[in-house]
């Protein structure tokens, strides 16, 4: 009988632990960190950067501002003459199913006459960084933005730190974007 206790023990160590993997990728050679497997520095690059025909990058940089304000972020940086935005905003990392694994790990180890100490993530961080650059002697401008996440467990201890690669965040801020670039350009 302890016998089995042992092994399904193991079982579900086993399976709860792979929630929680090392990010090999990142170690590779011009790889990203927080990058996906099959995910490439091209792909990467095309994700965060979009093009928008108007060469002033201060009406870019205040559409860039206004729509991350209205995403929820703080402005922690700006510098419009070398075309630099930095915002971040904290969010709760809190969920019931890592929490409640973590618990059932934590029990079954008692009942082995182990310890283990439950921890899961509670809070996140997330920041932005955009940087706008004039192309050439066009009428243009590019914008490369990137968004990251670092993860405090329920210790208050940071343990974790992810690129954020869901391509709908990035269409959907580019979208903002382009709408409040519009806005300015027009001075609605």
């Amino acid at each position: 009988m302890r016998a089995r206790m042992v092994l399904a023990g193991v079982a579900i160590a086993a399976s709860l632990s792979g929630c929680v993997t090392p990010n090999d990728e990142a170690m590779k050679i011009g790889a990203a960190p927080g990058m996906m497997e099959g995910t490439t520095t091209v792909g990467l690059r095309s994700l965060q950067t979009r093009r928008f025909d108007t060469g002033e990058e201060v009406k870019i940089l205040l559409a860039a501002t206004q729509t991350l304000q209205d995403l929820g972020f703080t402005i922690t940086e700006s510098s419009a003459d070398v075309g630099v935005l930095v915002a971040s905003k904290q969010r709760d990392a809190e969920e019931s199913g890592q929490v409640a694994g973590q618990v059932a790990l934590t029990v079954l180890a008692l009942a082995l006459g182990a310890y283990h100490q439950p921890t899961w993530d509670a809070e996140q961080s997330i920041f932005v960084t955009l940087i706008t650059t004039p192309l050439g002697d066009s009428q243009a401008s590019e914008v490369r933005v990137s968004f990251d996440r670092r993860m405090t467990n329920n210790y208050g201890r940071m343990w974790r730190t992810e690129l954020i690669l869901d391509p709908s965040i990035y269409q959907d801020f580019f979208s903002k974007l382009a709408e409040g670039v519009f806005l300015e350009a027009h001075t609605v």
